[in-house]
């Protein structure tokens, strides 16, 4: 059992440093033997180990749907997870705001008005600088990163304080549930695929939520992440965000938009001004 402990960390510590890049060549050959080899025989580890090892086996899955509940409203998509963070995302609301994030591009579109301020077009692509709605794309680009889950699993083995809270059922599905307390600074430098701009962005946005973070996992009796929750330490467990993860390896492909398809932010903007 510990000779299984020491590997799952060491994978954990080699997907995160390598920027959440596939171990294998092909993105999964390098992960499917370490996952077949965790999954189902992890239930005996320590929390450490029991997140490292969840790590291994999202990371071979690759892809999923998600669920997401937070202050802003529900949103529900899809997103991918191996070679960067890409999510594609719409909020069950009544603008139906739609966000496609592609490593550190942001798009965000969705709704007759939109299409109409575009000139016909679906997409604009939003900047963190813009004056107007340059929120809206770092709150986008932090959702994105704080639902990857290899990001959030890899980096709580890594530096959080644990515990295990015990079993609890998601949905019907018995889970194991986990809490890590992080330094939000030591979570901020695992933001690797970010640019630099991108990057102090989301930084700046996770510094107004407190200097921790807290985050409870749910993992299945397969080491499957099935709900993530995390909060800063001001806002509290009321200003959560809830992600539940399923469809996991069958979410289709994320393409960012066609060129022909993308209007300009400012003219994007122009709906958010009196």
């Amino acid at each position: 059992m510990r000779v299984l402990r020491h590997a799952c960390v060491t994978v954990a510590a080699t997907v995160l440093a390598a920027g959440l890049a596939a171990c294998g060549s092909d993105g999964t050959t390098g992960t499917k033997a370490a996952g077949d080899a965790v999954a189902g025989a992890a239930a005996g580890l320590d929390p450490r180990a029991a997140l490292a090892a969840s790590a291994v086996v999202m990371q071979r899955a690759g892809n999923g749907s998600l669920a997401l509940t937070a202050e802003a409203g529900p949103m529900a998509g899809t997103a991918e997870w191996q070679q960067r963070t890409v999510v594609d995302v719409a909020a069950k609301t009544e603008s139906g705001t739609r966000a496609r994030i592609i490593g550190d591009e942001v798009y965000l579109g969705g709704g007759l008005q939109t299409t109409a301020v575009l000139g016909g077009k679906h997409w604009a692509r939003i900047e963190p600088k813009d004056p107007v709605v340059g929120s809206m794309s770092v709150m986008f680009l932090t959702v994105a990163q704080l639902t990857n889950p290899v990001l959030q699993l890899s980096a709580a083995a890594q530096g959080g304080k644990l515990t295990k809270v015990g079993a609890e059922a998601v949905g019907g599905v018995q889970t194991t549930h986990y809490r890590a307390v992080e330094e939000v600074a030591k979570l901020a430098d695992t933001l690797s695929a970010l640019g630099g701009d991108q990057r102090a962005a989301v930084r700046q946005t996770l510094d107004t939520g407190g200097s921790t973070l807290t985050v409870d996992f749910w993992i299945n009796d397969k080491q499957e992440l099935v709900q993530l929750r995390e909060y800063g330490d001001k806002g509290g467990e009321s200003s959560a965000v809830t992600v539940t993860y399923s469809g996991l390896g069958a979410a289709p492909k994320i393409e960012a938009p066609a060129a022909g398809d993308v209007g300009k932010g400012a003219d994007f903007a122009k709906l958010f001004r009196s």
